[in-house]
């Protein structure tokens, strides 16, 4: 099961407790200190905690009496005024339920008045001067008590997550986003077929050609039983791209001539062979020896030409197939993004 993420705030002189906090929750969540290269020179400090809103699940201001308040003339405790702020931006972002204060037990520290009456873990205040295992013994039964709450909502956080997701999958564009990616997979498909089937046919040019009109025909049917999709989901011009850097691709694809010699052209090849061996004969050599290593020669050559013309054929292509799948699947990724905000 995935562990929550956490976000741990404090104030400078608080952070010796952040750090204590984080140690006790990082078996279960997984947990980020403010000073954990988050807040970086160059971004406001604002931007940062936007980008911990959207990131994490849950969040823990731990509250420590740094400050003086002075009320009605009364002088009390106070925490700092951002970590207020931010506590008020987690709640909003994530729910009362995955936004916690951790403050001491003594000295009471000042709490707005809407705040009030909300139930805050609490932490032995009289031992955080201490050591560090002293500081780790204060906050030990508030962090099994937030650890308790976290491990419930974490439940339901999961549970909505999943029915969202579901309703998603159900509705017709969601049903379109996850057809059209099968897209990709049969023009990538029928590229490495027609590869296959025409290299049954490498004496035969005509049925060579034959193959790749099959194939360019198949591309046309798959991208024809997508366009409905397509439109729904606007990304009509991206498969039509995909669609047609693929049909160029098959195309283009070069008949192994190589590989198949013409009758004149063969003819020619068992005479010249014939030759060879009859002046092996007479010269003393090994007959068979001449004409394995003719063939062999000649096979190698062939083969390493036909090599270099494919080589060049998919270089030629593949960047550009390449360009068009990444910019389709980048158009239904934002789709999909797009249904989950609004779902």
């Amino acid at each position: 099961m995935n562990k929550p993420p956490l976000f741990i705030g404090s104030s400078s002189e608080g952070l010796p407790l952040a750090e204590a906090v984080f140690a006790h929750l990082s078996h279960e969540t997984k947990p980020k200190l403010w000073t954990h290269q988050l807040f970086l020179p160059g971004q406001y400090p604002l931007e940062t905690l936007g980008k911990q809103l959207r990131e994490n699940a849950f969040a823990i201001l731990v509250v420590s009496p740094d400050d003086q308040l002075i009320k009605h003339g009364i002088e009390s405790p106070a925490m700092r005024d951002n970590l207020l702020l931010e506590f008020g931006l987690f709640m909003g972002a994530l729910g009362r339920r995955c936004a916690f204060f951790l403050c001491p037990d003594s000295p009471t520290v000042e709490l707005p008045s809407d705040l009030l009456g909300m139930i805050v873990a609490k932490y032995d205040g009289r031992r955080v001067t201490g050591t560090p295992d002293e500081i780790a013994a204060a906050v030990q039964v508030p962090c099994q008590q937030i650890r308790t709450v976290i491990r419930e909502q974490w439940q339901i956080i999961r549970k909505e997550r999943e029915k969202h997701i579901e309703r998603i999958r159900t509705s017709e564009k969601g049903k379109a986003v996850e057809r059209l990616h099968g897209v990709v997979i049969q023009l990538r498909d029928a590229v490495m077929v027609v590869q296959r089937d025409a290299f049954v046919a490498v004496s035969d040019e005509p049925t060579f050609t034959k193959v790749k009109r099959n194939a360019l025909q198949k591309v046309r049917e798959i991208a024809d039983s997508f366009l409905k999709d397509a439109i729904l989901i606007g990304v009509g011009r991206e498969v039509d791209r995909l669609t047609t850097v693929t049909s160029d691709a098959l195309d283009d694809l070069p008949f192994p001539r190589e590989l198949s010699l013409g009758r004149e052209a063969a003819r020619e090849k068992i005479i010249d062979t014939g030759f060879g061996v009859l002046n092996t004969i007479v010269s003393g050599g090994d007959p068979f020896r001449h004409i394995e290593d003719a063939t062999t020669g000649e096979a190698n050559k062939r083969i390493a030409s036909l090599k270099n013309r494919y080589i060049e054929w998919w270089e030629q292509h593949y960047p550009i197939l390449e360009t068009a799948t990444a910019n389709l699947q980048d158009k239904l990724f934002s789709a999909a993004m797009d249904l989950a905000s609004t779902a």
